[in-house]
C-alpha cells in the first residue's frame, strides 16, 4: 500500500514538473517572440532615423518637411514607448502567473505531504488494530481448543462406564 502511494506521489510529481517545464517553454517562446518584435521595431526606428537624416540633408531650409518628420518621429517614439509599456505589462503578468503557479504548486505539494502523512498514520493505526485483533482471535482460539478438549474428555468419561465399580460389588 505504501509502495502504491509512493508510486502515485512520484507520478504526480513527474506530471506537475512536466507541466511546469511545458509552461516555462511556452513563456520562453512568448518572450522570444516579444524580443523579435522589439528588435523589428528598433530596426524600423533606426531606418526612420536614417531616412530623416537623409531628408534633413536633402531639404535643408525646408522647415515644413522637417516639422512633418519631427511629428512622425514623435509619433514613432510615442508608439515605441507604448510598445515598451505593453511589453513591461506582459512581463509583469507573466511573472505574476509564474509566482501564482509556484505558490499553488507548493501549496498542493504541502497538502499532498500532509495527506500522505495522515494516510501513513491511519495505516499504522489500522495495522496495530489488526495485529491486536489477530492476537485476540488467537487467544480465543487457544481457549476454545482447551475448552473443546476438556469437553471431549468429559464426554468420553460419561460414555465409558467405570469398570472398577462393577467388579467391586
Amino acid at each position: 500500500m505504501k509502495e502504491l502511494i509512493k508510486t502515485i506521489m512520484i507520478i504526480l510529481l513527474v506530471i506537475v514538473s512536466g507541466y511546469l517545464v511545458y509552461e516555462m517553454n511556452n513563456m520562453e517562446r512568448t518572450l522570444a517572440d516579444l524580443d523579435v518584435q522589439d528588435s523589428i521595431r528598433v530596426v524600423t526606428v533606426e531606418q526612420f532615423d536614417h531616412g530623416l537624416n537623409d531628408l534633413e540633408l536633402q531639404f535643408i531650409g525646408r522647415g515644413k518637411h522637417i516639422q512633418q518628420f519631427q511629428i512622425d518621429l514623435q509619433q514613432m517614439n510615442n508608439k515605441l514607448d507604448e510598445t515598451t509599456k505593453n511589453f513591461d505589462m506582459k512581463l509583469d503578468s507573466i511573472s505574476v502567473a509564474i509566482n501564482e503557479l509556484r505558490s499553488t504548486t507548493e501549496s498542493q505539494l504541502a497538502n499532498l505531504k500532509t495527506d500522505q502523512e495522515s494516510i501513513g498514520d491511519r495505516i499504522t493505526k489500522l495495522q496495530r488494530n489488526t495485529n491486536q485483533s489477530v492476537m485476540d482471535l488467537q487467544t480465543a482460539l487457544t481457549k476454545l481448543n482447551r475448552d473443546f478438549s476438556d469437553m471431549e474428555k468429559r464426554v468420553k468419561t460419561l460414555e465409558t462406564p467405570p469398570t472398577d465399580a462393577t467388579k467391586k460389588k
